[in-house]
């Protein structure tokens, strides 16, 4: 849009542009689906920054040209590299968004490169839907003021994506520890060998999946949870009822590395105010290594329980064999108790 073309010129800026994406979609699906799960989660962080901060620079860069060019002054080779629309193609294909990153966890399960590639060729196939129509702009840039408008809009985007991948990289460089943080029991990857790095837990690797059921809360739902739940997909599941003052005789039953469902407040980040003694069994079951679960079981029914079931039994979760972790389910529901009997879900 910085630059006066016809529609023609246009839709070739856009052709070229997302050749240059489907280039980068095609080796990054390759080398993804090649390597698959070898490839660290948190290598996203920097090949993100860094690709903002070329984008950026490729912006500035741009605009520099053009401006010297509707000015007659003679442009370098480095300026000139901005005129190639295949380039930009190829940095924009490197630029990590949500719905990469899910084609990215999609192409780790892909037997080899060539499947990695043609699932990101799909992908590329329906995000360049979006963008042909953006051809049609081309006609607005026979007016000055639309090229003159669109080369100050390139720089405000070019400083802000170039002030997060300079802040990015910079918070990368200097909070080591977050190369390493997996969740709240994340252990240096130094420590850990490629085979446990990769190790994957999901509830069928289970014997038994526990659910902790506190008798003496009206709200806590485990035995309920139990009952609804039927057996396909999942382990046995065994109901174990705890009191305020016995549950750690009772816990203690459960086996080191077990998957265990508990309710909400055990996680820390429900934001649920807790005693010492909740406080001191979230403590016991981190020791031992649990596989937590920690669920929010209000406003309570039967439709709730297939949605955890179905949950637990289609993903799996990434941690080290001999460690465990808490995942926190929230009730999406967002009403309350009280409208229950209003409620069209079958209870």
């Amino acid at each position: 849009m910085g630059e006066r073309r016809t529609g023609l010129q246009s839709l070739n800026v856009i052709l070229k542009l997302n050749g240059g994406r489907f280039i980068s979609y095609a080796i990054f699906g390759a080398l993804v689906g090649l390597l698959g799960g070898v490839i660290p989660v948190t290598v996203r962080i920097p090949v993100t920054y860094t690709g903002y901060i070329l984008f950026a620079l490729y912006l500035l860069l741009s605009v520099v040209r053009v401006r010297k060019t509707c000015t007659g002054c003679h442009t370098g080779k480095v300026l000139k590299v901005t005129r190639n629309p295949f380039l930009l193609g190829i940095l924009t294909g490197f630029s990590i968004c949500p719905a990469f990153l899910i084609a990215i966890t999609a192409a780790f399960e892909t037997s080899g490169p060539v499947s990695g590639m043609m699932l990101f060729i799909g992908f590329f196939m329906g995000t360049t839907a979006y963008m042909l129509p953006f051809a049609l702009f081309g006609l607005l840039t026979a007016k000055d003021w639309i090229t003159k408008a669109a080369r100050m809009i390139a720089v405000i985007v070019a400083i802000y994506f170039g002030a997060m991948g300079i802040r990015g990289i910079v918070t990368w460089v200097t909070q080591p520890s977050l190369r390493s943080q997996y969740g709240r029991n994340a252990v240096e990857t130094s420590e850990i060998s490629d085979a446990d790095r990769n190790s994957i837990f999901s509830i069928e690797d289970s014997d038994t999946l526990y659910i902790v059921c506190f008798i003496d809360d009206e709200d806590d739902m485990g035995n309920s949870l139990g009952e609804d739940m039927s057996m396909e997909g999942l382990p046995p599941v065994k109901v174990v009822e705890v009191t305020v003052d016995s549950w750690r005789e009772e816990i203690a039953t459960i086996p080191r590395l077990s998957a265990v469902i508990v309710p909400h407040w055990v996680d820390e980040r429900s934001g649920t105010v807790t005693a010492q003694w909740q406080k001191s069994l979230s403590a016991y079951l981190e020791d031992m290594h649990t596989r937590t679960f920690a669920v929010e079981y209000q406003p309570y029914c039967a439709e709730r329980a297939r949605v955890i079931q179905s949950f637990l039994g289609r993903y799996s979760f990434r941690c080290h064999p001999d460690s465990g972790f808490v995942f926190l389910m929230m009730n999406p529901l967002g009403c309350s108790t009280a409208e229950c009997s209003s409620c069209d879900i079958p209870h």
